[in-house]
């Protein structure tokens, strides 16, 4: 079962996206150079094909945060309250951006995660737009892999469990588990 929702999750995170979202990644990406291992799309703009005047989600996965940044606060912060989230703008669209570790993004995509907030929002599709080579497409794949199962967990699953019935469960508290406002930034030019 493990392996057979991996290749679910592999062929999800593997569809193809608008290009503007994958130049949007890169230029994140592009941000930490040595550091940036992954960038995910997630969100309700997944299911958009006019992106002007959205706002575009995103995770950056990165090394490590001493890596990421170049000054103290900004390492304690991530480490302390993971993740750290941005605004950005690239070619006219407009995004934020968390910026997560990949130890963080496998423990935090868990059952034994004490925070909602990731495994939520990955039980749901998302995209995999951009990534430093095989390795961290493979960690990717394998944290948002938990993702499901870590909320199906969380909505009360027991052996012999009607999948369809879970997922009904499941779905409508995922959303409100990681309900939460919208800053209103202003965004960084790129």
């Amino acid at each position: 079962m493990a392996e057979e929702l991996r290749d679910l999750v592999r062929a999800e995170l593997a569809q193809a996206v608008d290009p503007r979202v994958t130049a949007t990644a890169t230029a994140i990406a592009a941000l930490y150079p040595g550091a940036a291992r992954a960038v995910l799309f997630y969100g309700s703009c997944l299911r958009q094909r006019e992106l002007e005047g959205l706002l575009l989600d995103f995770y950056l996965i990165v090394s490590d945060y001493r890596d990421a940044y170049p000054g103290i606060w900004l390492t304690i912060a991530n480490t302390l309250v993971p993740p750290n989230v941005f605004p950005f703008a690239h070619d006219g669209l407009a995004a934020k951006y968390a910026v997560l570790s990949e130890a963080d993004f496998d423990r935090l995509n868990r059952p034994e995660s004490l925070s909602v907030s990731v495994w939520a929002r990955f039980a749901q599709p998302s995209r995999l737009v951009w990534v430093a080579d095989d390795q961290a497409r493979q960690s990717a794949i394998n944290a948002v892999s938990r993702a499901a199962p870590t909320l199906l967990a969380a909505a009360g699953a027991v052996a012999g469990s009607d999948p369809l019935d879970l997922w009904r469960r499941a779905r409508p508290r995922s959303r409100r588990w990681r309900a939460r406002r919208r800053p209103s930034w202003p965004t960084r030019r790129r």
